[in-house]
């Protein structure tokens, strides 16, 4: 049987920070689109970004799935129901990250707005204007699936935190780049 690492594989590592790195962007984005008149261009072009940054948030994230099937996880550090937790939170991260740019884009299509990918390439409409379901995606997308990705990003850091501060572990320097190189 096979040991596994105690560190993250680089990859893992790698593309966690791009993932972090493209959640924020893509939060100054759409932050950054509110300080213009819905008649500026520039309001478009942060809306425009705010959306390909998502999709390519979107992308990685499921490069991140793959990879999680190639390279094994290293050994848990903490108490059972720290463990726990921490999977459920991690589950759920993965699971709000992927929602957020699928029913952004969801939105979109039926609202039948365009997306355009960093203005090279245009998405074309794929299903029917509804705009009572693209109001309700709306909310979901904006309200509920926002507040719930905050708390557990929250609740994520905490625990990173409280491994490296009150359990003195590993588990914070694990994620980091640097020399950790005992992974498979």
């Amino acid at each position: 049987m096979a040991t596994k690492p105690t560190n993250w594989h680089p990859l893992h590592k790698g593309l966690h920070w791009l993932v972090v790195l493209l959640l924020v962007m893509v939060w100054g984005a759409v932050e950054l689109h509110e300080f213009y008149e819905k008649s500026d261009p520039m309001r478009e072009w942060w809306k425009m970004l705010h959306f390909s940054l998502g999709l390519t948030a979107l992308v990685v994230m499921l490069i991140r799935l793959y990879g999680r099937a190639l390279y094994p996880r290293p050994t848990p550090i903490g108490a059972v129901w720290q463990r726990q937790l921490s999977s459920l939170v991690h589950g759920l991260l993965y699971i709000v990250i992927l929602a957020m740019p699928l029913s952004g884009f969801a939105m979109r299509q039926l609202a039948g707005k365009s997306i355009e990918i960093f203005g090279a390439l245009t998405v074309p409409q794929l299903v029917t204007v509804n705009m009572d379901l693209a109001k309700q995606i709306a909310f979901i997308h904006k309200d509920v699936l926002w507040t719930i990705l905050l708390t557990l990003v929250v609740i994520h850091i905490a625990g990173a935190l409280w491994h490296h501060f009150i359990n003195r572990d590993t588990t914070l320097q694990r994620m980091l780049p640097g020399k950790h190189n005992d992974t498979l």
